[in-house]
């Protein structure tokens, strides 16, 4: 989770790849914080969302991952 940056895997083919349809993105902090899930998992996200996009190649992520999505699901509705 580093702001305008979108690393890829050393084993995974690189972002841009065209002939891969599969744009996985892992967005969560090394050590789990539900306290700030919700911060996370609103502009910041977003914000990732975007610089990935125009990592690959302007392909939309498929398949993306965080941590606590029920947690702030919740608390969005309780807001």
């Amino acid at each position: 989770m580093q702001p305008s940056s979108c690393p890829n895997r050393g084993e995974s083919r690189p972002m841009n790849d065209a002939n891969k349809s599969l744009v996985l993105q892992n967005y969560f902090r090394d050590d789990p914080n539900e306290n700030l899930s919700c911060v996370d998992n609103s502009a910041n996200l977003e914000n990732m969302l975007d610089v990935c996009y125009k990592a690959s190649g302007n392909r939309w992520t498929n398949f993306l991952a965080v941590d606590f999505y029920k947690v702030c699901r919740l608390f969005m509705q309780l807001w």
